[in-house]
């Protein structure tokens, strides 16, 4: 697996987050909507805002939390 930023990875690409590096209010608020290290998800967008889908849900996150979040690679849609 290859760990990247969840802002370097392309439309179509999964991946599981392996960590999230922002400050504590931030990780928290990303907890509260449940994505959290283990998680596996999809980018399905990634302008304006970075879309990604976990299961049936999907969350829009601003470029500074995606950049924030290390993930590590696991398929992509080329």
């Amino acid at each position: 697996m290859t760990d990247l930023r969840l802002s370097q990875i392309p439309i179509g690409a999964s991946a599981i987050i392996g960590a999230i590096d922002l400050p504590p209010a931030r990780v928290d608020r990303l907890a509260a909507l449940g994505i959290v290290p283990g998680m596996e998800i999809a980018v399905d967008q990634r302008y304006p805002v970075y879309v990604i889908r976990s299961d049936d849900s999907l969350l829009a996150l601003e470029e500074d939390l995606a950049r924030g979040i290390v993930v590590h690679l696991t398929t992509t849609d080329d």
